[in-house]
């Protein structure tokens, strides 16, 4: 008996993973993690080309020790905190719901 409970749960979580709603999801996931990442490693890489390719812009100085390196230093620290809490944000309210109600429906199943 224990077989073919497992049996039909693999085909409601086979059914759920083929479904509209599901591929909804992974699609918004899959561009929302597009974009975060394209925004975060292209401002990471121009930092990165920026140092290697043009030093003396980098070694601007701006006001007393404080030049433009450390400035692109702290841009990209300030970065990671904006991006993480884009992607929360949007996650929270473009894939949370929609995930949630799979959950809903596939739990409501399984009971």
């Amino acid at each position: 008996m224990g077989t073919l409970d497992s049996a039909l749960n693999r085909d409601r979580y086979v059914a759920v993973h083929d479904s509209a709603r599901f591929a909804a999801l992974r699609r918004r996931s899959n561009t929302l993690t597009l974009w975060v990442s394209v925004t975060f490693f292209g401002f990471w890489f121009l930092t990165i080309s920026l140092a290697a390719f043009a030093p003396d812009f980098f070694n601007h100085g701006l006001f007393g020790p404080f030049n433009v390196g450390l400035l692109f230093f702290f841009l990209s620290s300030f970065s990671v905190v904006v991006t993480t809490a884009v992607y929360m944000r949007l996650a929270r309210a473009r894939l949370d719901p929609l995930s949630e109600e799979i959950r809903a429906d596939l739990e409501g199943d399984l009971g």
